[in-house]
């Protein structure tokens, strides 16, 4: 009953932060991640030592997968920019690029499955499950959350 209170109150305060639609000064990206940390903590109910176990590895692989996403954005944006829009593109150069997000989405596929690897030594398959849920649910919270503030011109 106490964790599920202090869960609700961590909702609740990430819920009323202001965040901006479009750029988020680094101090939202801090909390962000500390309400993910406490959501997923929540719903994993890690004991002391998985936790002391499970973050660090759960932070490299979040970091990864956040580096190899801003790649994929920031490589797409700039090369389709550069052409003047996909109108412009010639079939090579969309083949190219459709290349590019290929590769980056095998390498993720291998973070996920190596970071898989090291955590079921840590964690029970169910635990592992719960994760890969909770984040879902996580993010589709940030995105209803951010959602309006878009809409609001924020």
């Amino acid at each position: 009953m106490k964790k599920h209170l202090i869960t609700n109150v961590c909702i609740l305060l990430f819920f009323s932060v202001n965040l901006t639609a479009q750029h988020r000064p680094p101090k939202h990206h801090k909390k962000i991640k500390a309400y993910k940390v406490a959501y997923i903590t929540e719903k994993l109910d890690l004991t002391e030592s998985e936790a002391q176990k499970f973050w660090p590895i759960y932070n490299i692989y979040s970091d990864g997968k956040m580096a190899l996403h801003r790649e994929e954005r920031s490589s797409i944006r700039k090369r389709i920019s550069e052409s003047g829009g996909i109108q412009n593109l010639t079939n090579d150069e969309a083949k190219e690029i459709l290349e590019r997000i290929k590769d980056i989405s095998k390498r993720k596929g291998e973070l996920k499955t190596d970071f898989f690897n090291k955590m079921s030594g840590i964690l029970s398959y169910k635990k592992l499950l719960t994760l890969e849920i909770a984040e879902h649910e996580f993010n589709r919270k940030l995105i209803r959350k951010l959602r309006p503030q878009r809409k609001k011109g924020i």
